[in-house]
């Protein structure tokens, strides 16, 4: 008796098609609005950035955006300062380490007012001014909002031997945290807010960033 072999042809129902098609559908759709939601959040923070407003993605964490100025040797920032946390301002002009805080200030200042026990927005401007004795003026200072308990601030005076390098050198290797956008920092600090430094002169020739302290100014903030 001759057999014929039966080949298995696999069969679907039309529901589990349509099942299948509506879950690689969804899939789809949901993969596109993420894309678009991480590309609108991602636009919405840049302008935030550009219109100095601080994005914030962590409350428990330090923010500083930096915002633009029309004043030379000038410089902002709009901090967010989360609750719990009370901070000294520190200024100094020696002995400026490249990528860490000098193991002294020149001055450091300090307020009473109650200002961690809540989250903060702070407004913080800091001048560097030549004086009329020829010496200069480091200064910086905080606002927040109409608070009554404020973070305040302090200044430093500069002798004018201090800061010849701004005369005599061409390029200044620092930072401004915040100037690329919203910077975000542990808020246990040290929290480096503007570094300025001449470049040095290498064996070879060129000129670049020394990695040993060097003239020039630093603001920052320590617990």
């Amino acid at each position: 008796m001759n057999q014929h072999s039966k080949q298995f042809r696999p069969r679907i129902s039309l529901l589990a098609f349509l099942l299948v098609v509506t879950v690689i559908c969804l899939a789809v759709s949901h993969w596109q609005t993420s894309r678009q939601l991480a590309t609108s959040s991602s636009e919405v923070r840049r302008l935030r950035d550009e219109l100095g407003y601080v994005s914030i993605d962590d409350k428990s964490k330090f923010h500083a955006v930096a915002l633009d100025t029309d004043e030379p040797n000038s410089w902002r920032w709009r901090l967010f300062i989360p609750k719990g946390h009370r901070y000294k301002w520190n200024i100094a002009c020696e002995n400026i380490p490249q990528n860490v805080p000098p193991a002294q200030a020149g001055v450091t200042a300090i307020s009473n007012e109650p200002y961690w026990e809540t989250d903060n927005e702070v407004l913080v401007t800091a001048r560097l001014r030549q004086n009329e004795d020829r010496d200069w003026t480091l200064s910086v200072n905080s606002k927040i909002g109409d608070s009554k308990n404020q973070m305040a601030g302090g200044s430093l005076t500069i002798p004018e031997e201090a800061m010849t390098w701004m005369s005599t050198r061409s390029s200044t290797d620092g930072r401004v945290t915040g100037s690329n956008g919203t910077a975000v920092h542990d808020p246990d600090g040290p929290i480096i807010l503007l570094q300025r430094r001449p470049i040095e002169k290498r064996p070879d020739g060129s000129y670049g960033p020394s990695q040993g302290p060097m003239p020039g100014f630093m603001i920052w903030l320590s617990k």
